[in-house]
């Protein structure tokens, strides 16, 4: 049977997509046109990418999610603040930072990870940082417009107050296309711990 690429993420209400699509477009009204845009309705929040996976091991893989879900209750967080990683003198990936209970969601990732290691997924040898991936640096970009990606993330500033709840966890499957990714959700795990 063909692999399918999957990734564990939280997904954004419309309102938040809708936002950030002002973002972008804002963004490449002031000279960023050139970066590979990721189209809004594809933003999320991604918990752990699981890469290539045969899909007899998909009922393992939530069954995993759902244990480590049901160890959590909603909590919510806020966008704030705009950056580039690795860094702003060889930006690769243009992000929104995330605001409010972000420890929270960083301990959700790591009980992801923690659970699905035991599948044989391999550990992140990154350390998880929270965000949502507005665009990538294409190859072969010169470094007049990667000097100015960093003026213009540098001088942007972004807070947008509406609260995004986190009340479940969805397994995706990514689906490479000409004209980008198409997401599919397969697994929806809902985080119901109810507090002490």
């Amino acid at each position: 049977m063909e692999s399918v690429r999957l990734f564990v993420s939280v997904e954004l209400p419309e309102e938040v997509k809708r936002e950030l699509g002002k973002l972008g477009d804002r963004l490449r009204s002031n000279g960023l046109e050139t970066l590979k845009w990721v189209a809004p309705e594809n933003i999320h929040i991604t918990l752990k990418f699981l890469g290539y996976v045969q899909p007899g091991i998909i009922k393992d893989i939530i069954l995993e999610i759902n244990k480590a879900s049901s160890a959590f209750g909603p909590f919510d967080i806020g966008l704030k603040g705009l950056g580039v990683f690795p860094a702003l003198s060889r930006p690769q990936v243009l992000w929104v930072g995330l605001s409010g209970e972000v420890g929270r969601l960083q301990i959700l990732a790591g009980q992801l990870e923690e659970k699905l290691m035991g599948l044989g997924f391999a550990a992140e040898k990154r350390r998880f940082i929270p965000h949502l991936t507005l665009a990538r640096v294409r190859p072969g970009m010169l470094p007049g417009e990667l000097q100015a990606l960093a003026e213009v993330v540098s001088r942007t500033g972004f807070n947008f107050t509406y609260p995004v709840k986190v009340n479940c966890v969805n397994l995706m499957q990514s689906r490479l296309a000409a004209e980008g990714a198409v997401y599919t959700r397969l697994h929806q795990a809902k985080l119901k711990l109810k507090p002490v």
